[in-house]
């Protein structure tokens, strides 16, 4: 399956990336905001801008902005279900 070319122009989208700068919340390194902005789709697909909740869903989170910030889509996978909160 293909991944968009830019993420949802939502309010909670935009309202996160000014919050965060650009930044993704768990490696504090630059995300990039389209497809177009990396080399190749291959970096798109790994660093490409997610939705992360804080605590997790899995862990009782809930879905509300409170508890979401983005994230490269690599950091979240790599955080999975674990929680930033202990």
């Amino acid at each position: 399956m293909s991944q968009s070319a830019a993420p949802p122009e939502t309010a909670l989208f935009n309202a996160l990336w000014d919050r965060q700068s650009g930044l993704c919340a768990l490696c504090g390194q630059p995300i990039p905001r389209h497809r177009f902005d990396v080399a190749h789709a291959t970096l798109w697909k790994k660093h490409r801008p997610t939705f992360d909740h804080i605590r997790a869903r899995a862990r009782g989170g809930a879905d509300k902005p409170a508890n979401l910030q983005l994230a490269h889509a690599q950091c979240n996978k790599r955080k999975g279900a674990g929680d930033l909160e202990r």
